[in-house]
């Protein structure tokens, strides 16, 4: 066990820097880090030196979901109450960022997958390394986003193909999806990022903070947070539906194999 904090959390040029910092494990979601993450966001949202909020991941990866080991080690709950518990505490990382007066940034690279991926997609902008690669596999496991913002990103029919299938994309591929919005070379990802957060921190805040409002009221009008809504009953259904054995099965793999033994024996006859 470690004291080390799951997410940092830095300002400097009224940029507020806030880091998933789990770098052995890929930024996953742990249990910790979805109270710290919606802590570091209330203290953003409350500092009046901050204008734009950078999300990142510590090391290689941004975020690969949440962190199985953990769920297989300490499972949550089999039951409604149980999976709504763990299902809304991720869509609350999502809205928390969705909900900040102040734009946010994820600056992506590796990983973004899964619940990473929901976060990416939540965020006002995002940028993405070359290397980067997005995708929500959930489906392959008997599940879905918690944060479906998919639909409104891609539109359709992309979604569709993105989520039945679980596929990943590349960071070219996100760019002409509309996942992301910009594509820099890794070597030089740092200080695009920088830069790129530091001329949008130059726009007058409260400007900033009225026409983000407005943009997310469009698609609250249009019924986004009905859908998100709508999509947590889905999904605890979609989880409850799962056998028994299937649920031992999976904790044995992860136990026994490891995680990557477990997602390779997941997606067999899907490459």
């Amino acid at each position: 066990m470690t004291d080390e904090p799951t997410v940092l959390y830095e300002v400097q040029d009224k940029v507020c820097t806030i880091t998933l910092n789990r770098p052995r494990v890929l930024n996953a979601i742990s249990r910790a880090m979805k109270a710290e993450f919606v802590e570091a966001f209330d203290r953003a949202e409350a500092d009046p030196e901050v204008s734009v909020i950078l999300l990142r991941g510590a090391g290689r990866a941004f975020c690969a979901g949440v962190d199985l080991k953990e769920a297989a080690a300490n499972p949550w709950e089999n039951s409604v109450t149980g999976w709504r518990w763990h299902l809304t505490t991720l869509l609350a990382m999502c809205l928390r960022m969705w909900n900040s007066s102040k734009p946010v940034i994820a600056a992506v690279r590796g990983h973004a997958l899964g619940s990473g991926c929901d976060l990416a997609l939540s965020a006002d902008l995002t940028v993405a390394a070359s290397d980067a690669n997005f995708g929500e596999p959930e489906i392959r496991g008997t599940s879905g986003p918690p944060g479906l913002m998919m639909p409104w990103v891609v539109g359709l029919k992309r979604a569709k193909e993105l989520l039945l299938f679980g596929d990943s994309v590349n960071a070219e591929q996100a760019e002409r999806y509309g996942m992301c919005t910009r594509v820099f070379p890794l070597e030089s990802f740092d200080e695009e990022v920088e830069r790129y957060a530091r001329r949008l921190a130059a726009i007058p805040a409260v400007a900033l903070s009225l026409n983000k409002r407005s943009i997310n009221k469009s698609f609250e009008m249009m019924g986004l947070r009905n859908a998100l809504d709508f999509n947590t009953e889905m999904m605890i259904s979609t989880n409850m539906s799962k056998p028994a054995e299937q649920r031992e099965a999976r904790r044995a793999q992860i136990a026994a194999g490891g995680l990557k033994e477990m997602l390779a024996k997941r997606d067999e006859g899907l490459a």
